[in-house]
């Protein structure tokens, strides 16, 4: 399958889950009380870090492997049950004791029933890092959406029924279940017969995996704690909900370009191809959406802000702009995973992982041990130098240069001043307080402008919306 295939499918995946996610949570609102789903809230939270040991990067090591073959599957496999199996144990054994610390009894009764995931799932990962592997999106979007219907139909049911937050439960079992049922029926040729040969193959590739995806897990939630601790609960949820909007946009952005270019990526260091074009690409692209929309949105953060959650959050639309511009930072480079992974320098991943949590809670005290103000002003300076760490580790393999990449970061700048000329207008008109009519023409005319900027500059993102308007038929001839 194609790049701009795979990215395709990969884009439709996240827009459906989406979809069907916020579906559910607005039907199962009307069938649960607060008190009910915070029981089903705490029970995900508390087993959120022991789920993170389950993958322990075997599926990475699969689809990055060189000379795969089929005893490194069932290698793959085999410890995949070692590590979801025990980890579903230990899930078991501190069920009651979590249950007890949040005064909640309920919980004990959900993670029991989460448990019986960590069992399930070993059986279907095989044919999913293959899938991925083999660059198969189509195959895996339409069996991640026919598990999530499953899953939300069941506990839709389950709670019209009465059973509560352990519908909830017993929907999230029956997902994990459908898609491992879907996923060997697509792979029926993989054997379940698991193996320990390559064991010490995936352990290392694994442990130094899972080191980075926890400490990278810990910079993301550690401010909230040194926010919480140093200044007040209410400074966490006020940082949470300006964060919220960038991480929306990136995440929409970023999780289907990182599902699809680990892969390809993959496949051509295997080849000895080239990754660099790809690269800059990727970069373009990112860089000629989020420049301008986070300078538009940051212009009229603290209106957007009170617009869409009250003035209660109007700090959050304060300190909005400095997060706006931390995160427009990271947006310059690829993510070091993407890079990293593909070549197997997995522990360079992991020490630059560490490297930035130490940076991130540094800075984070600093600022937060002042004020909440402070803390965000330094947001910036933290992004910046995580930037510079992952220069510094990519450089040597990721086949292109800033040279190189220089042109495509001025055109995204000059297209961020010029497209978000409305949403200046509207604010020296206004003030902070932008009036929601103002905020939806603003908005609209942003759109407009950075479609006729990235066209008049025939910018790479150009020829991809000229294709997708000839798939649509918009401007052929009639």
């Amino acid at each position: 399958m194609s790049l701009r295939k795979a990215l395709g499918w990969a884009f439709s995946q996240h827009i459906a889950l989406f979809i069907l996610r916020l579906i559910g949570s607005v039907v199962i609102a009307r069938l649960l009380v607060p008190a009910e789903m915070g029981i089903f809230v705490l029970a995900m939270a508390s087993s959120s870090l022991i789920s993170s040991f389950r993958e322990f990067g075997i599926g990475s090591y699969l689809i990055r492997e060189a000379q795969l073959d089929r005893e490194k599957i069932r290698t793959a496999f085999g410890m995949w049950l070692v590590v979801s199996w025990t980890t579903g144990i230990v899930l078991v054994l501190i069920r009651v004791p979590l249950a007890e610390l949040y005064g909640a009894p309920g919980i004990a009764d959900v993670l029991l029933v989460v448990s019986f995931s960590f069992l399930i799932t070993p059986f279907g990962q095989p044919a999913h890092a293959l899938l991925t592997r083999e660059m198969r999106f189509d195959i895996l979007h339409h069996i991640a959406i026919v598990s999530s219907v499953v899953g939300l139909a069941t506990s839709i049911s389950l709670a019209w029924l009465g059973y509560s937050y352990m519908g909830l439960a017993w929907g999230l079992l029956a997902s994990t279940l459908s898609g491992a049922i879907l996923l060997m029926s697509v792979r029926r040729d993989l054997s379940i017969k698991p193996s320990f040969r390559y064991w010490r193959d995936v352990l290392y590739f694994g442990g130094y995996l899972t080191g980075a995806s926890l400490t990278g897990t810990a910079n993301v939630e550690g401010t909230k704690f040194v926010l919480g601790g140093l200044i007040s609960p209410a400074a966490t949820a006020l940082y949470d909900r300006a964060i919220q909007i960038p991480n929306v946009i990136r995440q929409g952005m970023f999780r289907p370009f990182a599902a699809v270019l680990f892969p390809k990526f993959a496949e051509d260091v295997r080849n000895d191809k080239p990754i660099g074009p790809v690269v800059e690409k990727v970069a373009g692209a990112t860089t000629i959406i989020v420049l301008p929309a986070f300078l538009a949105i940051g212009i009229c953060s603290e209106g957007i802000i009170v617009f869409l959650f009250g003035d209660n959050w109007r700090v959050a639309g304060e300190i909005l702009p400095f997060i706006l511009l931390a995160q427009a930072i990271l947006a310059f480079l690829p993510q070091p995973d993407q890079i990293l992974m593909p070549h197997g320098k997995v522990k360079t991943l992991f020490w630059l992982r560490l490297l930035g949590l130490i940076n991130n809670m540094l800075l984070a005290t600093l600022g937060a041990l002042h004020s909440l103000e402070m803390f965000a002003w330094l947001r910036p300076l933290e992004a910046l130098m995580f930037v510079m760490g992952n220069y510094y580790c990519i450089r040597s393999c990721w086949g292109t240069s800033l040279k190189r990449l220089a042109p495509l970061y001025a055109k995204a700048l000059g297209v961020a001043l010029v497209s978000a000329l409305p949403a200046m207008i509207v604010r020296f008109e206004y003030g902070i307080d932008v009036p929601w009519y103002a905020l939806i023409v603003a908005g609209m005319s942003v759109a407009g402008l950075w479609a006729v900027a990235i066209w008049n500059l025939q910018h790479p993102v150009t020829s991809e919306l000229k294709m997708a308007m000839s798939r649509l038929g918009v401007g052929k001839k009639m």
